[in-house]
């Protein structure tokens, strides 16, 4: 996850780079360059110079080999999910192609056939219970949510530490999450690149760049940058612009202008969490223990209500269904709201087209003090992991690390 939230923060830092580092050069080597082609020759260091080598890529690390036949996964559909592992052809959407070309790539590599079925996650964890109850293993792999850990200790899922085709040590293996759920030597779900959704509910900031040029609001990007942007930060940013648009002494979702905008399904965790608080953590023997300081969640909880519970800023509390989603996020959209809190994947749902240009910050830390930004993941995120009873464990290790190694290579880059 470090690696999410570093890919998150460098984008704040990409855009007053690349266009120089697309296009300059050594000026020795410009030069002398130059000075060949005005000869008609070449120089010596061109002539000399060892041919440029690629990068070991990822997905080189899994053997090419023939596993044959079929591979079944079974996913969640919440948020099309399912979409991690299912595209039937190529559309032209970004994220279609890219799941459809490595697709390709580990049916080509390992000689196997991905079929795809998916229903609400808790019906895939059920499908898996009924599996193993009855010796059945018509799926290799399924892909739950967060409900899932609990068929771990119920006795359903296989233990993926015993399974030595998959190399969780790894960067496009989660490595937080895999320390919060290890127990024991034991792991029995995980996330990765190999389910996006993972890398895409990450919860950030948007923030309209017109709208603060006009207050002369300076983006948050050095905060940022500097460590400083806080929870207390945001509240000052916030606390004194909105305004009663249509004059009738309320602020309504429809016509007001706002300093801050939610969802309430993930806002309100998602300031919450980004103060880097938890109830559970480890001990010394590295068991969990329900500990935490009280003091600390009396002011966080202090600091995210003040943040959420003003005039000037609108969560949505009610249902959540698609019509109230696109309600609630057009008043960003329609240039209403000064910040939005939302996770990565709707900023492309709802903002693709978005007239005033934006900016996306990761939710503030709790103080200066806080080492690291957090990030709340969305609640429908998938997890994987086997069935228990599963005699192709070896096999689907080695599916699993040629998903994850290849779009560690070729989707999360593009995705980004």
């Amino acid at each position: 996850m470090k690696r999410i939230l570093a890919l998150l923060c460098a984008i704040l830092m990409l855009s007053s780079s690349v266009v120089a580092c697309g296009k300059s050069e050594p000026a020795e080597t410009t030069a002398a360059a130059t000075t060949a082609e005005a000869e008609g020759g070449t120089t010596a260091a061109a002539e000399t110079a060892a041919p440029e080598t690629e990068a070991p890529k990822a997905f080189d690390t899994v053997p090419a080999q023939n596993l044959g036949g079929e591979f079944y996964i079974l996913y969640g559909q919440a948020d099309e999910c399912f979409r991690d592992f299912y595209a039937e052809t190529l559309n032209g959407d970004i994220k279609n192609d890219l799941i459809y070309e490595r697709n390709s790539m580990v049916e080509e590599k390992l000689g196997i056939d991905i079929k795809m079925e998916w229903m609400w996650a808790a019906d895939v964890d059920e499908v898996c219970k009924t599996q193993v109850q009855a010796g059945a293993e018509d799926y290799d792999l399924f892909g739950g949510h967060r409900a899932s850990l609990a068929l771990g200790y119920q006795g359903f899922q296989y233990n993926l530490a015993d399974v030595s085709t998959l190399d969780l040590t790894q960067e496009w293996w989660d490595q937080g999450y895999l320390k919060a759920v290890s127990i024991n030597d034991s792991v029995y779900t995980v996330i990765g690149d190999a389910g996006l959704s993972t890398l895409l509910f990450v919860s950030s900031l948007a923030f309209n760049k017109r709208l603060m040029d006009e207050s002369n609001i300076a983006y948050p990007y050095d905060l940022v940058r500097e460590g400083k942007w806080t929870l207390d930060a945001l509240l000052t940013m916030t606390t004194d612009f909105g305004a009663d648009l249509n004059g009738d002494g309320k602020m309504v979702r429809e016509d007001d202008l706002f300093a801050l905008l939610g969802w309430a399904a993930e806002s309100s965790f998602s300031m919450f969490y980004s103060g880097g608080f938890s109830f559970v953590n480890r001990n010394a023997e590295g068991d969990f223990v329900l500990e935490y300081d009280t003091s600390r969640l009396s002011d966080l909880m202090t600091k995210v209500t003040d943040i959420w519970l003003r005039d000037n800023v609108y969560i949505h509390t009610g249902t959540a269904d698609g019509t109230q989603h696109t309600t609630t996020y057009n008043v960003f959209k329609n240039s209403r709201a000064l910040f939005v809190d939302i996770v990565l994947s709707k900023i492309g749902t709802f903002y693709s087209e978005m007239t005033d240009d934006f900016g996306i910050v990761p939710t503030p830390k709790y103080d200066e003090e806080q080492k690291d930004y957090y990030s709340y993941l969305g609640y429908t995120i998938p997890v994987l992991y086997l069935a228990a009873n599963t005699s192709r464990a070896e096999r689907t290790g080695t599916v699993m690390e040629a998903f994850s190694t290849a779009s560690y290579d070729h989707v999360t880059p593009q995705m980004y």
